[in-house]
């Protein structure tokens, strides 16, 4: 076996398992259209095609109205849309950038007008109901315009969770940068290393539950910690997130697993157009002032904080071979299958100055000449009690 049919091979067999992988991802999503179809005279029209295309992938799905004209269109990853609605006697209904959220259900009704099918009735300004009609849940969805945008602690996106209606919690940070603790609860508090935080345990109440009762999901996966309640064992990196919904009360029966917040993370996704990022923090102790504060005779400092995140990401249409009688050749997944990768890493270490006393060598000797016998002595002069002393004032 030559080594080209061997990375053949090996192409082929990595493009089936990124597509079975994105298409177990794409079947997690919860999100849906739905509405009803009717004439100027509020007459519900049965049978009407129903067309949704998704803009960035190109992927489109189809349905028909049900003979009480109500149509619904399920498995949707969030983003921008267009919807179009048709039926023989009635002009063609096409609703431009229709926004559907993660894990939420969209209430678009559509009016058809009597006309020829071949004329088009375009909608350009498309804003969903005023009020929520499809549930009672009070939720907000954290978009990934404001996850790249707004400060967060650790880049963590968990930290905006604060933004949702019906949520409060304690966001301060103690001298030290860790987080501090709700009142009366356990745990290993927020995230004090970024979002290699192993059980990042927010601290956020909703519904007037504690924060263990908080429940975590990634791409429909819990990722909820079994050691402590209310902890995510995954926190992920901006550039991996597309959209959280958070909900804070009133459920449906899908999320009963907890009381309290209800916090659902969508993975991005790739496109049809290739996009990446990059970025990098870099903080080091050269680059901070020493403060000439610190007290009578004592030594200046500074802040010796050597830090380096950095990270990135990149998605695309997959390619995958195509064998014809030219050869093989290769084709683009577009409006197909898509690939997409984030990392994210963290390099730090620190390095500071301290006051202390310790005992001289001159010191010990002269406690251990007084009291030979006493257990101070016993105890300087036992082995491996010597201080690592570099220099003494």
């Amino acid at each position: 076996m030559n080594h080209a049919l061997v990375n053949l091979i090996r192409i082929s067999t990595c493009g089936l398992l990124l597509l079975v992988a994105v298409t177990s991802a794409r079947g997690q999503f919860t999100a849906a259209v739905q509405g009803t179809i009717s004439d100027s005279t509020g007459g519900l029209i049965p049978d009407a095609m129903v067309t949704l295309t998704n803009k960035a992938t190109g992927q489109v799905k189809t349905t028909s109205t049900s003979g009480d004209g109500f149509y619904r269109i399920s498995g949707l990853a969030p983003g921008n849309y267009t919807l179009s609605a048709e039926k023989e006697g009635f002009k063609k209904q096409l609703l431009e950038d229709v926004v559907v959220n993660a894990e939420a259900a969209q209430g678009m009704d559509i009016m058809l007008t009597t006309g020829e099918v071949s004329e088009t009735v375009t909608v350009t300004d498309v804003t969903g109901q005023a009020l929520e009609t499809e549930n009672g849940n009070v939720s907000r969805a954290l978009t990934t315009l404001e996850i790249r945008q707004l400060p967060q602690v650790g880049r963590d996106p968990y930290e905006l969770l604060r933004l949702t209606p019906g949520v409060f919690g304690d966001g301060s940070r103690g001298s030290n940068g860790g987080a501090v603790n709700l009142p009366n609860t356990t745990g290993p508090g927020g995230s004090n290393n970024s979002i290699f935080q192993t059980e990042n345990q927010v601290q956020i109440s909703a519904n007037g539950q504690r924060l263990s009762s908080n429940n975590f999901q990634i791409d429909g996966v819990s990722v909820n910690s079994f050691n402590w309640g209310g902890a995510a064992l995954v926190t992920p990196n901006q550039e991996s997130v597309k959209e959280v919904r958070v909900l804070s009360s009133t459920y449906s029966a899908e999320d009963g697993r907890n009381s309290g917040a209800q916090i659902k993370v969508v993975s991005q996704d790739g496109t049809n157009d290739f996009h990446g990022s990059a970025f990098i923090k870099y903080n080091s102790p050269k680059q901070n002032a020493f403060n000439k504060f610190n007290g009578p005779g004592a030594p200046t400092v500074r802040v010796n904080d050597y830090i380096r995140q950095f990270g990135g990401s990149v998605g695309g249409p997959l390619y995958f071979p195509r064998f014809g009688e030219g050869g093989p050749s290769t084709v683009w997944g577009r409006n197909k299958s898509f690939f997409f990768i984030s990392y994210e890493g963290l390099r730090s270490s620190t390095s500071g100055t301290g006051r202390a006393f310790v005992e001289t060598s001159e010191y010990r000797q002269l406690v251990q000449s007084i009291r030979p016998g006493g257990v101070t002595a016993s105890i300087l002069g036992s082995t491996g009690v010597l201080p690592r002393t570099i220099n003494v004032f």
